[in-house]
């Protein structure tokens, strides 16, 4: 099992950001959707980090990430 590439953890980290964006403008509130976000990522993939998911999963995390509520 090998874990994402770099560019892969770009990509991650640019869907959160478009999807906290999505969800609300206010900034106060971004912040905490991001903490969720991530944790929520991390729990799914059962990961301590975002960083830390198995490439075969990098799509399943893409789609997760761009459906999360």
């Amino acid at each position: 099992m090998s874990i994402l590439q770099q560019e892969q953890c770009c990509r991650l980290r640019k869907a959160v950001g478009e999807r906290v964006n999505k969800l609300t403008k206010v900034k106060e509130a971004q912040s905490t959707l991001y903490r969720a976000l991530y944790s929520a990522l991390a729990e799914k993939f059962n990961v301590t980090s975002y960083n830390q998911i198995n490439q075969k999963d990098f799509f399943n995390a893409l789609h997760f990430i761009y459906t999360w509520k």
